[in-house]
């Protein structure tokens, strides 16, 4: 990857509904030549697809982080991986055993019971369990939050 692909992951970044020639336009390229490079990367798997992202006023967001025993970490992955609907992302670390949870909910009672519900159906398997609700997003640059000092950021409710 050289130094125009990274810049053209920089662009899409921000926008990935940003045409060929627009790209071509900044990248000072052909739409043409744009097209190809755009190709390349998710041929070669650096660009795996395009996501929109919808932010809603009333969406509350909690991460949740557990470490697993040895024994249990499979048993835990799949249970979050497949019974839990305001799950939005799964991590695994470099820490060993350590799963990480992204949950998204419009309602901080039923995220809040998911989260007691994960610790109660998977307690023999867990060591450490930290269920937290997000209270500001400082910076998202998924979500179109740019982080500048001193200024209003996107916040989401405590719970």
């Amino acid at each position: 990857m050289d130094e125009k692909d990274k810049q053209i992951l920089n662009l899409i970044k921000g926008n990935a509904r940003m045409s060929y020639q627009e790209i071509g336009d900044k990248l000072e390229i052909s739409r043409v030549a744009a097209k190809k490079r755009v190709k390349k990367l998710e041929d070669e798997g650096i660009i795996r697809q395009y996501n929109t992202y919808i932010k809603r006023d009333d969406e509350i967001t909690m991460l949740i982080d557990i470490i697993t025993t040895p024994d249990g970490f499979d048993r835990v992955l799949e249970y979050v991986a497949t019974r839990t609907v305001y799950v939005r992302q799964i991590f695994t670390t470099m820490k060993e055993y350590h799963i990480h949870l992204v949950a998204v909910s419009d309602s901080s009672e039923q995220i809040n019971y998911m989260a007691k519900i994960i610790k109660k159906a998977c307690i023999n398997d867990i060591e450490e369990y930290h269920a937290r609700t997000v209270r500001e997003v400082i910076k998202d640059v998924y979500g179109g939050i740019e982080y500048e000092p001193g200024s209003e950021s996107n916040t989401n409710t405590d719970s």
